[in-house]
Parts: C-alpha cells; structure tokens; sequence
C-alpha cells in the first residue's frame, strides 16, 4: 500500500506545546509502509500537545536498504542511515535543536500538561545541555534522584525519542560516519544498531552533556519490530487480534502508571 501522508495537505490547528515552541524542529522517522504506526502517532502526538500538520513537525521517510553493508541487518543498516539523515539536515539548517522521535514513540499521560512542559524548558533553558533522552530503558536506578531532567553518564540503548542541540551535531556526526567506515566489533565503534552508535560516541565524549528524564518520558508502542526478526507468535494470523488488544491495554497502562515498561533496566 502506498501510504501518501495527508497532513502535509491540512490547515494546522493550534499547538499548545511549550516543548515544541522551545525546540526549532520535530523529526519523525517514519516508514511509509507501516499505517499502522502513522494512525496512532498523529493521536499520540495530539495528545501531548503537537500537531502533526505544524510546520515545525516533518516526516523524514525511512531509508530501506536492499543489502546490510555489514550491519547486523538490511532493517539496522537503514534505520543507522535515516537517523544520520536527520541529523545531517538538522545541522545543514543550523537549527538550534530538534526532537527525533521514531514512529512508535508513546507518552506518558503526564507529558500532555502545559505547566509540566514549561517546567522541562526551564531545565533546557538554565544551562548547556547536548543530549536528553526522553525516552530511555533507565527506572530502577532512577529511583532515588529528583523528578524531572538530569545529568546522566550512564549508558543505555533506545533511540526513539531524544533531543539533540546543534552545538553537538558537527562531532557527532562525524562520529557517526567514522562509525560506517570501521567494521562491526571495532573497539571505537563500528557497523551496529543506531541506539548503539550513539552510546559509544556518549562514552567517548566525556564533554558530552546528557540530560536523561526521570522517569522516563516515552517507549515504543506495543507493535511488530521492523528491526528485529518477528516472533513466531506475530506470524500467525488469528493470533494478531488477540494480540494488537493486549498491546493495547500494555500501552494504555504504561500511559498512565508507569508500568509494563518491559525493556526496563
């Protein structure tokens, strides 16, 4: 099915994002195949206060690649590539911050309150900042530091959702390129998974400043990797009602406890 994105042809409505009004740009990867994910990312993004058809929202279409040019897979190898893309266009167009989010990226109920916005730019105001992760696997060693945005030098996986300031993204692209030269498995990083990449480029960065959400902000929706090797269970057809329900109700829960985060730590 070729999914044709109709928000680019719709009258903006009013965004009431203090987080979108402090960031230049929000950059959605996403793959045009994947409907599924479209339909639920314009609900989710309307409920925490960004509109989709803003002009400061736009989609970057997922790269697929063909062959995996010794990534750990065609999927992989595209997803390492549309992520650089973004930042790339992001730093061409010298924005002074942008917001990556990939098309399964959930909220938390909370997020969607404007004061509670106010309060993150506050935090992303007062002082530099290079990387902050709103979405991240991080929760029981979170439990004892102060809500809010944080210092971290902890390292972790997820890319889903996270912030990045222009005074960073020449190093770090760079970083990311070199990356694409060396092979899997090199000590100063190599082909791997993007999350990945940009961990080691954090650890070795000791300038890096990485702000990490506590607790976290986003995960990924409840659906069928487009990275990973589906399940046998995802292969069987009167199995995917059943299971697009408890997804469902998993999302929803997570949405509003905190709970069923089951990537966590």
């Amino acid at each position: 099915m070729n999914h044709e994105p109709q928000w680019k042809n719709r009258k903006p409505m009013h965004t009431n994002s203090p987080l979108l009004d402090y960031l230049t740009q929000v950059r959605i990867i996403h793959l045009r195949n994947r409907v599924d994910r479209y339909t639920v990312l314009v609900r989710e993004l309307a409920n925490v206060g960004l509109d989709i058809n803003d002009d400061r929202v736009q989609i970057t279409d997922a790269i697929c690649c063909s062959d995996d040019n010794a990534f750990p897979s065609p999927s992989v190898f595209g997803s390492f590539l549309s992520h650089l893309k973004t930042l790339r266009e992001a730093h061409d167009k010298q924005y002074r911050s942008i917001l990556v989010l990939e098309d399964d990226a959930i909220f938390r109920s909370f997020f969607s309150s404007e004061d509670f916005q106010k309060q993150l730019v506050d935090t992303l105001s007062a002082k530099p900042w290079d990387i902050c992760y709103f979405g991240h696997p991080v929760t029981n060693l979170l439990k004892t530091q102060p809500k809010g945005l944080i210092n971290t030098n902890l390292i972790f996986r997820w890319s889903h959702c996270y912030a990045v300031h222009q005074r960073i993204l020449p190093e770090l692209i760079a970083y990311l390129e070199a990356t694409m030269e060396r092979p899997a498995g090199h000590p100063e990083g190599g082909k791997m998974y993007f999350d990945g990449a940009l961990s080691m480029f954090r650890e070795r960065s000791p300038n890096v400043v990485t702000l990490i959400s506590n607790p976290t902000f986003s995960i990924q929706r409840g659906s069928i990797s487009t990275l990973a090797d589906r399940r046998w269970y995802d292969k069987v057809a009167m199995l995917q009602l059943p299971l697009n329900l408890v997804r469902a109700i998993r999302d929803e829960l997570w949405r509003r406890t905190g709970y069923f985060c089951t990537h966590c730590d």
